[in-house]
């Protein structure tokens, strides 16, 4: 498997695992490396990981992470890694167990490795953590991995559910960035055209090539995978999240304060819906591209209750200081019913 060179390093492609001994020391992974895994990627690829790191002569520590990306997990596994003296940090799994590793990994300032099972989200190569206490997501600075193995023979085997609500994250950068441009010229917030564009292309070619996704063949894996990979390196470009994340981010940050209902790429695609009906634009393609990549696209099949939704509209502009099209006053319980409506989310 080629090594690619880059801001990330990355090995990609069929079978990639089956070389990660040589793609360790072609990385120039340090030798003690402490590796976190969720219990269901544990038996998916966690273990099988760490016994061909430990035949390859690496000196490895595991670790399971219940319970998602909350500070008190990310804390927890910090003094882990500490105490444990490891020069490296590896992390197999999805966005919550990435978040953490990438979280410990600017903490200690250690060679930071991902081995994503999922592309749920955008999160493998973003330079931010997204981490949860008490009831309210936060974005932390943190760091891109210093190495991502891309194995598509597990990415192609992965639950679809998982397929569907990486392509929710990724669609979301069609309102994210209208809020980012509107947030430029009347909220006075850094804007960086050149990373603008680039997203915007992103955005188009997953578009023309979303049936691929949906029938998670190797075309559709491997467009996700290198579309969330970019993402990463477009935030760390702009030093912002405001390269995918809009309004559409701040409502599925109140589903889940609210409801705590639904993956985090599936909150997102719904809220991608609403805000673009908000922004004047084709909400109907979007909830179009959703619904071929099997998504969902109301409330009943996201497990949300019309009450649930309404509260969460009501609270969204408050999730972060961002300037969207949201605005800052908030929609009435009387208008959050009338877009669901509208939108075909609730009947």
């Amino acid at each position: 498997m080629r090594l690619i060179k880059l801001a990330t390093n990355m090995s990609v492609g069929l079978g990639a695992l089956n070389e990660i001994g040589e793609v360790f020391r072609q990385s120039n992974a340090p030798n003690k490396l402490f590796l976190i895994m969720g219990p269901t990627t544990r038996k998916l690829s966690g273990d099988a990981v760490a016994g061909r790191l430990t035949k390859e002569g690496y000196n490895v520590v595991t670790h399971v992470i219940e319970g998602g990306a909350t500070f008190d997990n990310a804390e927890d596994a910090l003094r882990r890694v500490k105490e444990s003296g490891a020069e490296g940090i590896v992390g197999v799994g999805g966005g919550s167990i990435i978040d953490i590793v990438k979280y410990v990994g600017f903490k200690l300032d250690l060679f930071t490795i991902f081995i994503p099972t999922t592309l749920s989200s955008d999160a493998i190569a973003s330079p931010f953590s997204v981490l949860w206490k008490e009831g309210k997501s936060h974005a932390v600075r943190t760091k891109s991995p210093n190495l991502v193995i891309g194995d598509y023979d597990v990415l192609m085997k992965e639950p679809h559910k998982f397929v569907a609500a990486g392509f929710g994250d990724m669609v979301a950068k069609y309102t994210a960035l209208f809020d980012w441009r509107l947030a430029y010229w009347l909220g006075d917030e850094p804007y960086l055209d050149f990373a603008a564009q680039l997203a915007e292309s992103i955005l188009n070619l997953l578009l023309r090539r979303v049936k691929d996704v949906a029938a998670q063949n190797y075309i559709g894996i491997e467009t996700l995978f290198y579309a969330e990979v970019m993402d990463g390196y477009l935030m760390e470009l702009a030093n912002t999240t405001r390269v995918a994340a809009g309004s559409e981010h701040l409502i599925a940050f109140a589903i889940e304060h609210v409801a705590g209902k639904g993956m985090h790429g599936t909150q997102v695609g719904l809220g991608t819906i609403i805000s673009a009906y908000l922004q004047n634009r084709d909400w109907r393609m979007v909830r179009e591209a959703l619904e071929t990549v099997g998504a969902p696209t109301t409330a009943d099949e996201l497990g949300l209750s019309k009450e649930e939704l309404i509260k969460a509209l009501q609270i969204a502009h408050q999730m972060r200081n961002w300037y969207t099209i949201l605005g800052d006053r908030g929609l009435s319980a009387c208008k959050a019913e009338r877009l669901l409506r509208y939108t075909k989310i609730i009947s």
